[in-house]
């Protein structure tokens, strides 16, 4: 019953869907009529001499240049939302391309068609085959310029037909609604174009994502792991060393103001709707800024490296980098050496932890290792810290290695660049 009562509404939905185009179609129609009248009668001749073909002509050309307005799409995007209740997607792009208007404008025409052929079924057909059959049940004219059967056979004859026509008149709502309704989705739907534009956009979004989520880890993520550290070492010696407790304390307070900072600036960007794709090859940089003007989202490579020792890290570095770094490989030294030491802090052994950050003509080299926890080994394919390594060096076609290497855990990563080149020394 629910769905017999759903179908009637719907088949009163397509019946408005005719009528409105059956009112535009019947008022444009009778316009191009007028106008070709007037033409006419300037011409000294009558309206009635104009071919029929010429005026059918020339209101589908009317009817293509009135898809062609302006905001004809959005209406017949409404409309066929709202009256044929079709489920396939619709567009209205804001700026429409001629895919667009072609469309846009073949439909109009086959609005204005089948809402004339609906409205001529059912005014002129029905009205036609009740008085033809009705003729033929009483023998007798009432106005039809159709002749009287000569038989009772040929009277029965012709109210069947007259009665398979009415209804087929009648019925004519429902399939030519259901047409278009199903047609809908193919015309005023997205064209090639916008389904790469919205395949492309969804892929910028997804790779912001995952951009937020690498900036966050290695920010927020590197910072509570130092706070998490200094905790540690801080509650053990309270008692014992008061001093060194304050300076646990200290390490803390200086981390989470420098990750409350990074955290800001990272939402200052959100805000602004700016960002980009380091991965997907945005020139821009990670943080969506370029490089003449970048956003500082990591400390100083030399303050990330005084953090972790003040952190309790035995860090050895040698570090030989030129001035004038580009920003965005500066960045991405800065992240890679930041995610290594916070590798060794989580999960390395005691012992010493070696930095190198050398370069040469053509590449920036960082090599770090740490020895190996005796219990706690690291799966080789290292976890999102190393995912974000490596989807940062192959913005610049580098490449990461990451393993044991004879009793420690070594991570070595070349980042390929066009790097300044050093003035000579006096």
């Amino acid at each position: 019953m629910a769905t017999t009562r759903r179908l009637g509404r719907q088949v009163v939905r397509w019946f408005a869907w005719h009528m409105l185009g059956a009112a535009i179609g019947l008022a444009l129609a009778l316009l191009v009529l007028g106008l070709l009248g007037v033409l006419t009668d300037t011409a000294g001749t009558t309206a009635g001499t104009v071919p029929a073909p010429v005026v059918a002509a020339v209101t589908v050309a009317a009817a293509v240049a009135l898809g062609l307005v302006p905001g004809a799409r959005e209406l017949e995007v409404t409309a066929a939302r709202a009256l044929l209740g079709t489920d396939d997607e619709l567009v209205s792009p804001a700026r429409p391309r001629l895919a667009h208007r072609v469309r846009t404008a073949g439909w109009v025409v086959l609005h204005l068609a089948v809402g004339l052929v609906v409205a001529f079924a059912l005014f002129a057909l029905v009205p036609a085959a009740v008085v033809i059959g009705a003729e033929a049940v009483t023998g007798r004219s009432v106005g039809s310029t159709v002749p009287l059967p000569g038989s009772g056979g040929e009277a029965a004859a012709r109210v069947a037909a007259c009665v398979v026509g009415g209804l087929l008149a009648l019925g004519a709502t429902w399939p030519l609604g259901a047409a278009a309704s199903a047609l809908a989705g193919r015309v005023l739907g997205p064209t090639p174009h916008d389904r790469m534009e919205t395949a492309l956009a969804r892929a910028r979004r997804e790779a912001e994502h995952t951009r937020l989520a690498r900036e966050l880890h290695d920010g927020i993520g590197h910072a509570l792991t130092v706070v998490s550290v200094q905790a540690v070492a801080g509650r053990r010696v309270v008692a014992t060393d008061p001093e060194a407790a304050a300076g646990a304390l200290a390490a803390i307070e200086d981390t989470a103001r420098s990750a409350l900072d990074e955290l800001d600036q990272l939402l200052a960007v959100l805000r602004s709707g700016t960002g980009g794709d380091p991965a997907g090859g945005d020139p821009a940089g990670s943080d969506g800024t370029d490089d003449d003007a970048p956003l500082a989202l990591a400390p100083a490579l030399g303050d990330v490296v005084a953090a972790h020792r003040r952190a309790g890290l035995d860090v050895r570095e040698d570090i030989d980098l030129p001035p004038g770094l580009p920003a965005l490989l500066g960045r991405t030294v800065r992240r890679v050496v930041t995610e290594a030491l916070t590798n060794a802090h989580r999960h390395g052994g005691p012992g010493p932890v070696t930095l190198a950050v050398r370069h040469d003509a053509d590449a920036v080299h960082v090599e770090a290792a740490n020895p190996v926890a005796g219990r706690r080994g690291r799966r080789a394919s290292g976890g999102r810290g190393l995912a974000g390594i490596r989807e940062r060096a192959a913005l610049f076609g580098g490449t990461v290695s990451a393993g044991p290497d004879d009793g420690r855990w070594a991570l070595r990563v070349t980042l390929p660049a066009v790097l300044p080149k050093e003035e000579p020394r006096a």
